[in-house]
């Protein structure tokens, strides 16, 4: 309830300060393998300040106590570095609890590539009106979409708030900070993603999020069939978000990290509605059929 009241009430949330309600638990690990010499003394520097950075800001006024801080991760795979210019591609992952359970729910499972300038005991800043630092700004806008699915999750459209936060930050970043912030370059950039959470035609996804997880996920325990019928009746959404973009990160985003979780929750349901859901899914998702047919297996 708590939750849900902060995402009501969450355009008061704004702030970008250090405090003492962090809202992340979150995990930053390296993979150095492609990177050659013995001296990885700045990619441990750059983990240890990431790890600050996302761990003790605050990033928005609610109070979180630490079973409520939202489970991140964020993976950098180096794959050159060069006078202190970085290519990585970047694996950003998010989870949410379910009510009731032990079990925590994929949210966001990407990967992107990008590239940035770091260099050992680098202090990482970001002032939303003045970004000129690519790895600060894409950190930070991923901070934003993460709070914000995991928000709408709560209440219908309960992030739109982050959401508004992570377009100022593609506006400011486009003219000057490389691809991942132009329109119509790269399904998966940054502008992809803020286009689809934004735009009119994709609004059903959002609402999605909530009667997924609230109506859904979180009856599980005491409501099987009802919260299972409401994710039924959620997953239609996925037509709708397909026929108006067939290439939204949304969709990418909603496989990665759901298709599995999807395998589980209806390995006990009767077989029509097993069929129905097949079916629905493999019109969304014809490459994905071999993980598809499981549904019908369990």
């Amino acid at each position: 309830m708590k939750k849900l009241l902060q995402c009501i009430f969450c355009w008061l949330f704004l702030g970008l300060g250090v405090a003492s309600a962090q809202e992340l638990n979150c995990r930053v690990q390296i993979n150095t393998d492609q990177i050659g010499g013995t001296d990885k003394a700045v990619y441990e520097s750059f983990r240890n300040n990431l790890t600050e950075f996302l761990n003790t800001r605050q990033w928005t006024s609610a109070q979180f106590s630490k079973v409520e801080k939202i489970d991140c991760g964020f993976m950098f795979i180096f794959q050159k570095s060069v006078d202190n210019v970085h290519t990585v591609e970047m694996q950003v992952q998010s989870r949410r609890p379910v009510f009731n359970a032990t079990y925590v729910s994929p949210m966001l499972n990407l990967r992107q590539a990008i590239e940035f300038e770091y260099q050992e005991g680098q202090t990482l800043e970001f002032n939303p009106d003045n970004i000129s630092d690519n790895l600060t700004a894409s950190i930070v806008f991923w901070v934003y979409m993460i709070l914000g699915m995991d928000f709408d999750s709560f209440a219908p459209k309960g992030g739109e708030v982050f959401f508004q936060q992570a377009q100022h930050i593609v506006t400011q970043a486009q003219g000057s900070l490389g691809d991942n912030w132009k329109a119509h370059t790269d399904d998966n950039n940054c502008w992809a993603w803020m286009d689809a959470l934004t735009n009119e035609t994709q609004q059903a996804y959002r609402l999605l999020s909530y009667q997924y997880h609230r109506l859904g996920l979180d009856m599980m325990y005491d409501k099987m069939e009802e919260a299972r019928a409401n994710i039924t009746k959620s997953l239609e959404a996925l037509k709708t978000i397909k026929s108006n973009d067939a290439r939204s990160p949304l969709l990418s985003n909603f496989s990665d990290a759901k298709l599995d979780e999807l395998i589980q929750i209806y390995s006990k349901a009767p077989k029509a509605e097993k069929d129905k859901i097949y079916d629905l899914l493999l019109d969304i998702y014809p490459g994905q059929s071999n993980r598809i047919e499981a549904i019908k297996e369990n």
